[in-house]
């Protein structure tokens, strides 16, 4: 089982390093003629005026001293709680008048994230063991084909529907191989979701055709249609989202009716494939159940912030609001994941069954030596 693991993490391993080699060709975004230029500094202090305007004293690591005024930031109203000694970011103005104005532009948080991180990976590895550390690497292994695989392509002018799909099965495939090894039941598992993600691809191009979605609802995917040029049709991107977000709950559904099967073969191995799948479809309803709320949850809870604002508008019906494009996009998310979610129930089950059913088991022994045969 170990060897099995170090096999995938190797081909994972070579697999990125082809993939960044090949990306070092993807175009480039030009500079915009703006006169202006960034600089990361340290707080010296701050000053809270009379009506809660926040003042800073910066010194840059280039070695300037900047006096920042927030109220005229692009952040204006933004709650930072900014303190001395943090790192914060400028953006330095040229004036007509050949002098310097300094804006407040972000805080730096990245140590934040670190240490984030470092409390999500204890947790992790603490509670999962060995199984933990491998989904770490998994993790891991899902950024780096999202960053070095995903959106490099994209960006090269690649089919974004085309890439979704190929990153999505190569993370399923490592992440169901690191987590369970090469049993036959991640082999049953990852059959399944792949199937599950050309599943996702169909619905989620019937839902967003017959929702007539554009793609170009947001800000960020007009700029990448207009100033990158390389999206042929928009509405693949969204689409391609669509099937990155369903990937990750995919795995999770497949692998869990495919244990079911395992179990009931382990307690009974003279279960056909039929009384198999009946018996672990009782299961998976349940799982249904309750599954159908998690991408709704998901997306809900990603897009609070705008269902807020159109809801805050007392001249906004309830139609006009399901009707706009930006809000219909996150109903078609939802929809087509949970869909391609559901039917991976039955489709999982189903594999699992004829592969079990097919096996003659008579004890717990003769169960775990075919599934680490597997």
């Amino acid at each position: 089982m170990y060897l099995g693991k170090i096999i995938t993490l190797s081909i994972a391993i070579m697999f990125f390093a082809t993939i960044n080699v090949l990306a070092a060709e993807e175009t480039t975004v030009p500079p915009t003629e703006y006169q202006s230029r960034e600089v990361i500094g340290t707080v010296d202090g701050v000053n809270i005026g009379d009506e809660g305007q926040v003042g800073l004293w910066v010194t840059g690591d280039d070695g300037g001293l900047y006096t920042v005024d927030t109220s005229i930031s692009v952040p204006e109203g933004l709650q930072y709680r900014v303190a001395k000694g943090d790192r914060v970011i400028l953006q330095l103005v040229d004036n007509i008048d050949g002098t310097e104005t300094a804006y407040f532009s972000d805080i730096v948080r990245t140590r934040g994230l670190w240490w984030a991180f470092a409390i999500f990976a204890a947790v992790i590895v603490l509670v999962g063991l060995k199984r933990g550390v491998f989904a770490l690497v998994g993790f891991v292994a899902t950024v780096g084909m999202l960053f070095w695989f995903m959106f490099p392509r994209i960006l090269a002018g690649a089919d974004p529907v085309l890439v979704a799909v190929i990153a999505g099965v190569a993370i399923l495939a490592i992440n169901l191989f690191l987590s369970h090894g090469f049993t036959r039941n991640a082999m049953i598992a990852l059959a399944s979701t792949s199937i599950g993600v050309v599943l996702a691809w169909g619905i989620g191009s019937l839902f967003v055709s017959l929702a007539k979605l554009s793609g170009m609802a947001t800000d960020e995917s007009v700029f990448l249609y207009w100033q990158i040029g390389t999206l042929h049709v928009p509405a693949g991107l969204l689409l391609a989202g669509i099937i990155i977000g369903t990937v990750g709950v995919l795995d999770d559904v497949a692998i869990t009716q495919c244990e079911t099967v395992a179990e009931l073969k382990s307690a009974n191995g003279a279960f056909t494939a039929r009384e198999l799948f009946v018996r672990a479809m009782r299961v998976g309803r349940h799982h249904i159940a309750s599954a159908v709320n998690t991408l709704v949850l998901a997306y809900a809870g990603a897009s609070l912030p705008l269902f807020l604002i159109f809801l805050a508008s007392s001249d906004v019906s309830l139609w006009r609001f399901l009707n706009t494009e930006i809000v219909a996009e996150e109903i078609v998310r939802t929809l087509g994941g949970t869909t391609a979610l559901v039917l991976i129930v039955p489709l999982a089950t189903f594999v699992a069954a004829l592969a079990w059913g097919r096996v003659g088991v008579e004890s717990r022994a003769e169960f775990e030596d075919h599934e680490h045969d597997g």
